[in-house]
């Protein structure tokens, strides 16, 4: 019987020690799995704020405008395929209408905002560089992206001041448009945002003039965006196809009538984000 109390007594206390240890090593458990969960979640819920703060795509298509809120630190312009042909005369050769040579034709942003342009105008016969300056309302330049070559962008600009500057492509005929400055918002984010166009569908021929083939699609942006660290916020599809002596009635060059805009972020470092671009932009089948 002694030894049994013994026994008893032993039993008892080692579970008041190991009951507190294993109720701490739970917590501590917990405590891991949720700051997994905030770091995994905290990302995501930066984007869901960003996004119900900007036009969706279909608006930006729509309106041709577009306001980026203070969480954006950057914002990438794409300069569309297509973007040298003459709005007066040749609008059947773009793959819209609508932001037709910069995307958006109209942005809005808060003072402190970065602007950057991304060349997606894809070389068919010949290079198609491009030379954007921004104006300001008296138009004197404040700015010069210089020569853009296919799949390069420029550096990283902050415009001086609040109020309204003027895009000018020197070496074409190009549609109106402006970025305006606020003055009652200031950036204080480290989001890149911007624009991408892509055939909403594979195309029926994906191969450039070299017989190289090009992956470019919604489908396959979508996959590829997210790999890349890039986060897909909005997408709107359209159709345009006014060419009357084309087959299927939209310009060769575009290998589509179907057309996706969509509207990405990401906070990776703008170097990075750039480098992959300039790649992401190649895979295309606007070529």
């Amino acid at each position: 019987m002694c030894a049994i109390h013994t026994l008893l007594k032993k039993n008892i206390f080692l579970g008041s020690i190991i009951k507190p240890m294993l109720l701490s090593t739970l917590t501590i458990l917990i405590g891991f799995v949720i700051l997994a969960y905030v770091l995994v979640t905290l990302p995501s819920l930066a984007y869901a704020t960003s996004a119900s703060n900007i036009s969706s795509a279909e608006v930006v298509h729509s309106s041709e405008s577009m306001k980026v809120p203070p969480s954006v630190g950057t914002f990438i312009i794409l300069i569309p395929n297509e973007a040298h042909e003459n709005w007066s005369d040749e609008q059947h050769k773009l793959i819209t209408d609508k932001n037709s040579y910069y995307v958006p034709t109209n942005l809005i942003i808060p003072n402190g905002t970065a602007i950057v342009f991304l060349h997606a105008d894809a070389p068919w016969d010949t290079p198609n560089p491009h030379t954007i300056e921004i104006q300001d309302s008296s138009g004197n330049a404040i700015y010069s992206t210089g020569q853009l070559d296919y799949t390069l962008s420029s550096k990283p600009i902050i415009l001086p001041s609040p109020g309204t500057y003027n895009l000018v492509d020197k070496s074409y005929d190009t549609k109106e448009a402006r970025i305006t400055v606020l003055d009652n918002e200031t950036s204080h984010g480290n989001i890149i945002m911007g624009g991408f166009y892509t055939p909403t569908n594979q195309v029926e021929n994906p191969e450039d003039n070299d017989g190289v083939s090009h992956p470019g699609s919604l489908q396959y942006y979508r996959e590829a965006f997210s790999s890349d660290g890039f986060n897909i916020l909005s997408e709107y599809n359209f159709s345009y196809a006014t060419c009357d002596y084309c087959p299927g009635e939209y310009w060769p060059d575009n290998k589509s009538g179907e057309h996706t805009l969509f509207l990405y972020g990401t906070e990776q470092p703008l170097s990075d984000a750039l480098v992959k671009l300039g790649k992401l932009v190649k895979d295309n089948v606007y070529v």
